[in-house]
């Protein structure tokens, strides 16, 4: 991490969605969730699916609007910010999303794809357009003859730096990475990870990466925040959280990872036992204690406080 100047702030954020055919539910996606993502650092989100990692990740960019809380980018609260301030303050956060063949417009070529933002914000005249979309193509290790293909035209790798390139485009200071080599195959997904990370050096990026591939987020991260059903569990340098993770679950995922080691494989593991509870009725006090063989009374009875442990906080009445 180059600085602890706090660029981004979750403060107290949470966001529920209507549940289609019942009247009054609501799925509690993200819940009471307190972060800060430091300039410069990477931020990995880890959990399984559907833990509120991709949820959160657009509360922090303010495409969605938060049912309670506040998020602060550059000291600014985004839900105060008037609409022309809040157009401005966009072109310093963007997305990389996961799924390339939705987030590029088929009917668009690659440099129409590119001059968009730059159309968009008037970064530039008309007559410059391609020159700079060349220029994105060359910072993500593309030739400049795909200006003139569609996304069909070339691959899912080649894709996915498009779609890099595009969220370059603007200067931003803070990129979220939604699952961004989830669906390349290994060794593209290692090229994709080192050209985020030469990146990230060159244009003094920060990054909330959202993923839950923990090999992934072992070679990329600087710290990482583990969720469980819409809450934080734990956040700590990434050192800390794969060596001595603290709450019981991140235990039991750094437990479920496949180990290449034969001699490994047959070491006793704990197996979560028990059903993922609904985000829809979440069980009361820690949200993780119907699966947790160290819960007690107090478990059921009160939402665990974030605590100081080791280099890192946790969310547990009783941290390993």
């Amino acid at each position: 991490m180059t600085t602890q100047t706090i660029l981004a702030q979750a403060v107290g954020l949470s966001k529920t969605f209507p549940v289609k055919g019942k009247k009054d539910a609501v799925l509690h996606a993200v819940s009471q969730v307190d972060l800060t993502i430091c300039q410069g650092e990477t931020l990995a989100l880890v959990g399984e699916s559907g833990c509120g990692k991709s949820t959160l990740g657009r509360l922090l960019l303010g495409l969605l609007e938060p049912t309670e809380g506040q998020v602060l980018f550059d000291g600014q609260d985004l839900a105060k910010l008037p609409p022309k301030d809040l157009r401005a303050l966009r072109r310093q956060m963007q997305m990389v999303f996961q799924d390339t063949a939705a987030a590029l417009n088929p009917r668009l070529d690659v440099e129409g794809i590119l001059s968009e933002p730059l159309r968009i914000h008037d970064i530039c005249p008309r007559d410059q357009w391609r020159e700079r979309c060349g220029q994105l193509l060359d910072q993500v290790g593309l030739s400049r003859d795909l200006l003139d293909r569609y996304p069909h035209e070339i691959s899912g790798g080649q894709r996915q730096r498009v779609v890099i390139a595009r969220a370059l485009a603007l200067e931003p200071k803070l990129v979220v990475c939604d699952e961004p080599v989830s669906a390349l195959d290994v060794s593209v997904q290692a090229q994709m990870l080192n050209l985020l990370a030469d990146l990230q050096e060159k244009n003094h990026l920060t990054y909330l990466f959202v993923s839950h591939d923990l090999s992934v987020v072992r070679h990329i991260a600087d710290r990482v925040c583990v969720m469980f059903l819409g809450r934080v569990c734990e956040v700590g340098p990434v050192k800390e959280i794969f060596q001595h993770p603290h709450h019981p679950y991140t235990r039991f995922l750094l437990d479920s990872v496949p180990r290449p080691d034969p001699t490994l494989r047959d070491r006793e593991k704990t197996v979560l036992a028990g059903e993922l509870p609904s985000p829809v009725d979440p069980p009361s006090g820690c949200r993780f204690r119907t699966r947790c063989p160290y819960a007690r009374e107090i478990c059921a009875r009160e939402v665990p406080e974030m605590q100081s442990v080791g280099e890192g906080r946790v969310a547990c009445h009783f941290p390993l």
